[in-house]
């Protein structure tokens, strides 16, 4: 009873406010956010309050009221903060009519697509890889002017028009499963890999979708690319699940009774994804826009793109690998290298493969996306090339290709290793925080199980203190009341999302006068911008990195200087982890070419002994199976502290386990008393 009477008074309340609101003023522009999650089934925006927004303006802006707004959000009535994470609902287009698992093509069946705010017939035909005519055609009575937001429009079968797909994170439709559908029928039905699927719902894991589950589907937006035709090939989901032990172990006998010739040239091959294309006409993306701070947000996002295309990230990378060539061939190293645009194409990087000299490379640096990697990775296996890949991060590949060197650690190993570090502080008051939100359910589990684990092997004396908050976005309250100011406090918070982390942060900050506190984060927090690095400092981060930069090194400084020289240039793009592209590119090319010249093709059974100087942090590679490739396993971790310097700090060893030998009467005592019992 009491429940209906507060929600009947936040109505009562909500009407006021919404009266209040027709007479007010709109304070600032809101741009929409893109960021999309999916909480308990239904899709949501997050966004973060700035300066000057109202719950009006926020509402105005993603066309919703500011009931379904405080709704979902309760206490926004009473004000909004700087910094505050809102859930927006969004209902998605569920494609609940299709039956995936009929075998139906596209081209057979008949989707609809509501009309939002300021959509057009271009746009909505752009977003589903059609032309406007086709959609028009489809739908008698509806002309290019004509459309009204909630109007139902029939999308017919996909036609593919020559374009290529470029994966971002607004390519997405939501599908809701149903019964019999399979991750295969679902990516058939798409025509999207099943690994891509997975990628995008990574709550899966390695099991398939539950009946009534909402995942995304990650459809491509497409952009001018005449030559190139749509590359998404069927892929059976049996081949991405293999068990490691159907795999045979893996000697190298090859390499056994190889040895270097210092008068040999070295072939190298390297993909790298320039894709520069001509863009896309500014007029044609405002084409019957009639919002006018809608023009004016696309016209300023296109202005800043030509600024820095995302091809600049790799034009970095390709001037490292040119200062690590330049350095070996100084050495008198010969070497042939080449560079091969991917254009971000499965279909143009298996053409670079079908030519006839990639079959006599000794080494292939890159590529960079998966679907690209994919390919690669099976045509080195097949040929016995070593591979490096620098960002990619999931053990799929790496665990049945012998000859893959995968640079970035897997989240299990980080998860491994943080788990360690916080075994080790037993003693402390230990909060576990995490979202509400079930896309990150499964890892989230399996790391508190490795702390746990932890836990265990330092066999505590005193119980451990362990807290775990699950969090909703707008009540960090909740963590102010899992402290303790009777011992010191670790706040674990897994998280790579900025608008969940910020809050957090800012509540223990002000919080330090009443306790004292440290953090664990994630190495995606240093790339955060909405966070003051003051924060950091005083509330003692603990940070973790594969490929940390410290700019008062004197050989980082070294590096520095010769990339000014050569190129006039700071290396300044970084990955959403903070991996420096222009730093990781020399340190790759040295790392694996200088093996090359030490020790020949047989470098693979050499890498116990090698440790060459890198501008990062040294490699530490550990074969994963028996079957399978290398991993780098070097984490390191970092403390910020409140003098405002950033120090390296180790994990502790394990307490030596101490070990007794029971009397042989007293074991025959105990078991003949069992035996009574």
């Amino acid at each position: 009873m009491s429940l209906f009477l507060n929600r009947k008074l936040l109505f009562i309340v909500l009407g006021f406010a919404l009266f209040q609101a027709s007479f007010a003023q709109e304070p600032v522009t809101v741009e929409r956010s893109n960021n999309k999650v999916i909480l308990e089934g239904k899709v949501f925006y997050i966004h973060v309050v700035k300066p000057g927004q109202t719950l009006y303006s926020i509402a105005k802006a993603y066309y919703i009221s500011q009931k379904e707004i405080a709704i979902e959000n309760p206490g926004v009535m009473s004000g909004l903060q700087i910094g505050q994470a809102l859930k927006i609902p969004l209902e998605p287009i569920l494609d609940k009519q299709i039956d995936t698992s009929a075998g139906e093509s596209p081209d057979e069946s008949v989707r609809t697509h509501t009309v939002q705010p300021d959509e057009t017939i271009y746009s909505i035909a752009r977003s589903y890889n059609m032309d406007e005519t086709s959609l028009l055609d489809a739908n008698e009575g509806v002309e290019s002017g004509n459309l009204q937001p909630g109007q139902k429009l029939v999308i017919p079968g996909q036609k593919v028009i020559g374009r290529e797909p470029v994966y971002n994170e607004e390519g997405f439709v939501y599908y809701k499963v149903k019964r019999y559908d399979t991750l295969y029928s679902i990516a058939r039905f798409y025509n999207v890999a099943v690994r891509e699927i997975r990628t995008a719902n990574p709550e899966l894991g390695w099991g398939g979708p539950k009946t009534g589950q909402v995942i995304r589907i990650p459809l491509p937006q497409v952009i001018d690319h005449p030559e190139t035709a749509l590359d998404t090939v069927p892929v059976d989901s049996r081949l991405h699940v293999q068990s490691d032990s159907l795999l045979k172990d893996y000697n190298y006998e090859e390499l056994m009774f190889q040895h270097d010739d210092p008068n040999r040239t070295y072939r190298i091959a390297c993909f790298i994804p320039f894709d520069f294309q001509k863009p896309e006409p500014l007029d044609s993306l405002i084409k019957n826009m009639k919002s006018v701070t809608r023009r004016n947000r696309i016209t300023e996002r296109y202005r800043m793109e030509q600024k820095i295309p995302q091809a600049v990230n790799y034009l970095e990378f390709f001037q490292g690998t040119l200062l690590a060539i330049d350095s070996l061939r100084q050495t008198g190293m010969r070497l042939d290298v080449r560079f091969y645009d991917t254009r971000k194409s499965m279909d143009h990087t298996r053409s670079l493969l079908e030519n006839g000299e990639m079959e006599d490379m000794d080494l292939i640096i890159g590529p960079f996306y998966t679907f690209n990697l994919d390919v690669v990775s099976t045509f080195a296996r097949k040929n016995k090339i070593p591979l490096v890949t620098p960002f990619y991060s999931e053990l799929d590949f790496v665990r049945s290709n012998p000859y893959l060197f995968q640079l970035s650690p897997s989240l299990e190993k980080e998860y491994q290793e943080v788990a360690r570090l916080i075994a080790s502080k037993h003693t402390y008051n230990i909060v576990y925080v995490r979202g509400e939100d079930s896309l990150d359910i499964k890892k989230l589990d399996y790391f508190k199980e490795l702390i746990f684990d932890g836990f265990d092997d330092y066999r505590p004396v005193e119980p451990v203190i362990f807290k775990e908050v699950i969090l909703k976005l707008e009540h960090t309250d909740e963590i102010i009341h899992s402290l303790s100011p009777d011992r010191k406090n670790l706040v674990i918070v897994p998280t790579s999302n900025e608008a969940f982390a910020s809050p957090v942060v800012s509540s223990l900050y002000y919080k330090l006068k009443d306790f004292e506190i440290e953090v664990i984060g994630t190495p995606f927090w240093t790339e955060f911008s909405t966070i003051d690095y003051r924060y950091y400092h005083e509330l003692n981060l603990i940070y973790y990195s594969s490929f940390w930069v410290d700019y008062l090194d004197p050989q980082v400084n070294d590096f520095l200087n010769r990339y000014r020289n050569h190129f006039y240039s700071e290396p300044i793009s970084t990955t959403r982890k903070g991996i420096n592209y222009g730093i990781v590119g020399y340190d790759m090319t040295f790392y694996f070419i200088n093996a090359l010249r030490l020790y020949g093709p047989r470098f693979i059974l050499s890498l116990d002994e090698y440790q060459p100087g890198l501008v990062q942090n040294s490699y530490s590679f550990s074969r994963v199976t028996s079957a399978g490739g290398y991993e780098n396993k070097e984490i390191t971790f970092y403390q910020f502290s409140p003098d405002m310097s950033i120090g390296e700090i180790e994990v502790p060893e394990l307490p030596v386990r101490s070990f007794f030998f029971r009397p042989m009467e007293d074991r025959r005592k105990r078991y003949l008393n069992l035996d009574r019992d």
